[in-house]
């Protein structure tokens, strides 16, 4: 069964700032701006049909430029964000068609990601219903307590990181954002809505770097990987 898929394409709020108030996607990288690199990624996706970008109110003319220099004729609609992750997100399901079943969110300043990590969430969310990339925790983890003092290790086998893309079925998605307002709940990451909803969702390891641009050295990280 042919599900249609888009892309809801995060530039606004808090992750998507450095420390600095910097907003991550508009700066450059490479001689583009980091947001670019998603919305290519989303582009080459042969699963994705639509993509919505959300951006702050006074960004989107810019968000707007952007896709008209670089030529992303995926890129649907430009929707303003809200002050909440939930808010944000939401302002972009409520300019769906009917036709979408599936949809793939993405934090704008991780510009690693690939056009297969899409796929592959895509795929699993199929089947599934819920999706998202990951990696496991390699190094070692302890408690701290005070002063520093390690108190106690943890086991890293079941650990992950969880990152985006993450795709969910729109239905399932839907729901899980209602219990949890009815729950007046405040959520920072889609995957908490679910679980909310006693929803699983499955990881995919991503297999390659796939960070979130935090800091300017990042900067340089992402400049070493893409180039």
């Amino acid at each position: 069964m042919n599900l249609v898929t888009w892309g809801i394409l995060v530039t606004c709020g808090k992750d998507e700032r450095m420390d600095s108030g910097v907003d991550v996607p508009f700066l450059d990288l490479g001689g583009k701006p980091v947001l670019t690199y998603a919305l290519q990624a989303f582009e080459q996706c042969a699963d994705i049909t639509g993509v919505v970008v959300v951006a702050d109110k006074e960004r989107t003319e810019r968000v707007r430029g952007i896709i008209q220099m670089f030529g992303f004729a995926k890129v649907r609609r430009i929707v303003s964000g809200a002050s909440q992750h939930m808010g944000t997100v939401q302002s972009a399901l409520n300019v769906l068609g009917e036709d979408v079943s599936l949809v793939t969110l993405h934090s704008a300043s991780r510009p690693c990601v690939t056009a297969a990590s899409i796929s592959e969430t895509i795929k699993a969310a199929r089947k599934d219903g819920a999706a998202a990339v990951g990696a496991p925790v390699l190094d070692p983890i302890k408690q701290i307590g005070k002063g520093g003092l390690v108190k106690g290790s943890v086991e890293k086998e079941a650990l992950w990181t969880l990152q985006t893309p993450q795709t969910f079925r729109l239905e399932l998605l839907r729901k899980a954002y209602a219990a949890v307002g009815r729950k007046h709940r405040i959520i920072n990451d889609d995957t908490e809505a679910l679980a909310a909803i006693g929803k699983t969702i499955r990881l995919i390891d991503s297999n390659r770097p796939n960070f979130r641009i935090r800091t300017p050295d990042d900067l340089m990280i992402a400049v070493s990987l893409l180039f």
